[in-house]
């Protein structure tokens, strides 16, 4: 036995237990928290020690996608379509945003037609996809498309920017943003009466309202619009807004989560504070309730643990006094914003 062992070959030598769900849970936490060398190493280690995991993969793409890897990202993108690697229409939608960011509008264009050639979606689906379609086909006509919008008859532009906002009113998140990214290359003041809705509209992504308020801040818009999230209306002046990662109790909340967690266990410290920006950007321009920073710390580490597929919320509500439900009651609001911020199921074992 001894023999054995001392001959045996490394390669062969077993890795930590559970090691591949730590590098999942690692790779997307530090993804979501933009630390993106960080995410793609740990999904690179994860398909090292297994080849076919499908969040692996998919973790990879968009790690290189934010890292601007956008060639990389594609190739890979269109080996998992023909593997059958993860959700067809889950690595279909990062594939399509790739080729768009890539300006291959025509590629897009057939790809959406083959799609729709060939499954027979939910109407609600093949609605979002046909608008694709015919934007697409706009943009592939366009000399320098993704890059600016060429002058062109008035009603051309028109069509232009109602198919846009068509697309900022889908139910598909992934419609929202490529919409959003090309209203950024429009006359800010030619696409405002697009924003002015889009921002007062019950539906929309709460994520790519606030993404449309920063655009126009930047562009030094001075206007104050209204704005709908989560059934309650606001008016903001866009001038006004303040940057939510330097409000003095948001920075008590992050301290208070790394005084707790970062050197017992590193990775919840920052999947927590991940959840916790998601949300405060989130429910803009509402401030979270209470306003105690050791409640929404604990909070955090509940709704982390939870995500995470630990449950520490028991052994947490007796560290506070505060009624069990009112704790519950925080952690699901966190979880819920982060499932719809986040999108679902991209990293379930399922």
């Amino acid at each position: 036995m001894a023999n054995e062992k001392k001959g045996k070959n490394p390669s062969n030598v077993v890795p930590f237990p559970n090691l591949p769900a730590r590098l999942l849970e690692k790779g997307m936490a530090s993804l979501k928290a933009k630390h993106y060398k960080e995410s793609l190493s740990c999904f690179l280690q994860l398909l090292e020690l297994n080849p076919g995991h499908p969040q692996g993969h998919l973790g990879v793409v968009l790690s290189l996608i934010e890292l601007g890897q956008l060639q990389e990202a594609k190739t890979r993108a269109e080996r998992m379509l023909k593997q059958g690697i993860g959700e067809y229409f889950d690595v279909l939608q990062i594939y399509l945003s790739v080729l768009i960011q890539l300006s291959a509008y025509d590629t897009v264009v057939s790809v959406v037609e083959a799609v729709l050639g060939e499954h027979q979606l939910p109407a609600a689906q093949a609605e979002s996809f046909y608008q694709l379609l015919h934007f697409s086909r706009k943009m592939a006509e366009d000399p320098e498309p993704g890059v600016e919008f060429t002058p062109e008859p008035a009603e051309d532009r028109k069509q232009e920017i109602e198919t846009l906002r068509s697309m900022l009113t889908s139910s598909e998140i992934h419609n929202q943003w490529i919409a959003m990214q090309q209203l950024s290359y429009m006359d800010p003041e030619e696409a405002l009466s697009v924003y002015r809705e889009f921002l007062a509209n019950e539906e929309g992504h709460p994520g790519i309202k606030t993404m449309a308020l920063n655009y126009l801040k930047s562009k030094n818009v001075e206007e104050t619009v209204t704005l709908h999230k989560f059934g309650q209306l606001y008016s903001i002046s866009l001038q006004e807004l303040h940057d939510v990662y330097e409000e003095p109790f948001n920075l008590e909340v992050k301290k208070e989560v790394e005084d707790r967690l970062e050197q017992e266990n590193p990775t919840l410290s920052q999947f927590a504070l991940t959840i916790w920006w998601d949300y405060i950007l989130a429910i803009y321009p509402q401030v979270p309730e209470p306003a105690d920073r050791f409640f929404w710390s604990h909070a955090l580490q509940c709704a982390a643990g939870k995500l995470s597929g630990m449950d520490a919320c028991e052994e947490l509500e007796s560290e506070i006094e505060i009624h069990p439900e009112t704790l519950q009651k925080a952690v699901e609001q966190l979880l819920d914003i982060e499932r719809f911020t986040f999108g679902p199921n991209k990293f379930s074992d399922h």
